[in-house]
């Protein structure tokens, strides 16, 4: 089984890129966004980064979260929230693509922080959840007048944390998010890859959802 995983900081298009993959790709590759737990993932991720990591949860918690979904020949994964626990195995795995979408701080910074006025969901856990951001205190999103500033601190964190954790495996790319849906990107990764041709028309890559 070939493994497709794509990390960042979330608010980077992830989910349409999942939409666009199910709809193009058969019924041998399994395509997930969001999976069951992934949120417990993003806490323990997040506590890992400034408590130092235990590879060994890594691997049972990440391998626990896919294994319902790697049932397919080839599985793909483009949830941002398990992008801080990557296991080893997977990182130095030549069966296993890890693709870094990078956005614009100032850009994300903006959207996060329009998303936590408009779901309750996301404004509840920046501002009441422990460690669900990295270098986000509770409630600092509601009082910090300058909380664009630290989601974009967060942004540049996670960002070099991603390089540095990731690029040591065989099939690293790092991808500008606007590259994503400008360009034959997505196709070129399929086939180079998966050797399969995905023939994701133009049009999809012009329908965005963060």
């Amino acid at each position: 089984m070939k493994k497709l995983i794509f990390v960042s900081t979330g608010r980077c298009g992830t989910k349409r890129i999942a939409q666009i993959l199910r709809k193009y790709l058969p019924e041998e590759f399994a395509v997930s966004h969001q999976m069951s737990f992934s949120r417990l993932a993003n806490f323990v991720g997040n506590l890992f980064f400034y408590l130092g990591s235990s590879e060994k949860i890594k691997h049972l918690l990440y391998n626990y979260i896919v294994s319902k979904y790697c049932r397919a020949r080839h599985f793909i994964s483009s949830d941002p929230l398990t992008s801080m626990i990557i296991p080893k195995d997977y990182i130095d795995s030549a069966d296993v693509c890890i693709v870094h979408i990078e956005r614009n701080p100032e850009s994300f910074a903006d959207s996060f922080f329009n998303l936590s006025r408009q779901r309750f969901n996301s404004f509840f856990a920046h501002n009441l959840i422990p460690f669900w951001q990295i270098s986000l205190w509770p409630l600092e999103n509601c009082l910090n007048p300058k909380i664009k500033e630290k989601y974009r601190k967060i942004a540049e964190l996670k960002n070099k944390y991603f390089t540095e954790a990731y690029s040591s495996n065989p099939n690293y790319k790092k991808v500008a998010m606007e590259n994503i849906f400008s360009s034959g990107f997505l196709n070129d990764l399929i086939q180079d890859f998966f050797q399969h041709a995905a023939g994701i028309p133009a049009q999809e890559l012009e329908i965005k959802v963060n």
